[in-house]
């Protein structure tokens, strides 16, 4: 197959067999401007720094679930490898699509420093299963009766922290972890929609009421599970 057509480039090493690549988009992080004005304002010296050389860039995979199950503690926030950051994980399972994980982060950066005796990773929680089917999927609640799930999704970050020299550019790296978040979409069929939260998800906002004009009334509900640095 030509190599300037479709999605190639698995830049975290993430898709398997199951879990197929679908999306991928690479972008050098842009330089910053330093400038000198002489006395009538105008432009006499320039400087660009922050990524010399272009070796750090952004990068972006979306993978798609096609069959088979995935565990989300298979996927990691953090550093997976000297030099591939994974910033952001984004997982969407809805009722007209298979499930979506899209990962986020950055490529080409220095050796990441962590805690003594911990790691530069953090897990996504366990005990949360997907399918490769299409449609939506509970991830830590179960549905209540007279009401039907239409999608889910979990959003998980970790925040990179850059340490400069003195000429701007990056000498060090460091990451820390937030909580994974947790929204619900519901249609009411013949009740209110409802929800029970299971494991470590945390209610943070029950289920909404909706109702648009000639149309099945809807719902959304978020929760929180809150994620830990993994050990060394």
């Amino acid at each position: 197959m030509a190599s300037d057509f479709g999605a190639l480039t698995d830049h975290f090493s993430i898709a398997t067999a199951d879990l197929i690549l679908v999306e991928s988009s690479k972008t050098p992080v842009a330089e910053s401007r330093a400038e000198a004005r002489d006395e009538n304002g105008d432009i006499a010296a320039v400087t660009y720094y922050g990524n010399d050389g272009g070796t750090i860039s952004d990068a972006s995979c979306t993978y798609l679930l096609k069959s088979g199950t995935l565990g989300l503690d298979s996927l990691q926030v953090g550093e997976l490898s000297t030099g591939v950051i994974v910033e952001s994980i984004e997982i969407a399972t809805s009722n007209g699509d298979w499930p979506r994980v899209t990962v986020s982060g950055k490529l080409g950066t220095f050796a990441v420093q962590a805690p003594t005796g911990s790691a530069a990773t953090a897990t996504l929680p366990a005990d949360i299963d997907l399918v490769g089917a299409k449609k939506a999927q509970v991830m830590g609640f179960t549905v209540g009766s007279g009401c039907k799930l239409t999608g889910c999704s979990m959003s998980v970050a970790a925040s990179i922290t850059q340490a400069d020299d003195g000429l701007g550019e990056p000498v060090a790296y460091a990451v820390s972890f937030d909580i994974a978040t947790v929204t619900a979409e519901f249609v009411r069929i013949t009740a209110q929609p409802s929800w029970t939260v299971t494991g470590d998800l945390i209610e943070t906002q029950a289920p909404s009421t909706v109702e648009p004009q000639a149309a099945y009334h809807t719902s959304t509900a978020t929760g929180e599970i809150p994620i830990t640095r993994d050990a060394a």
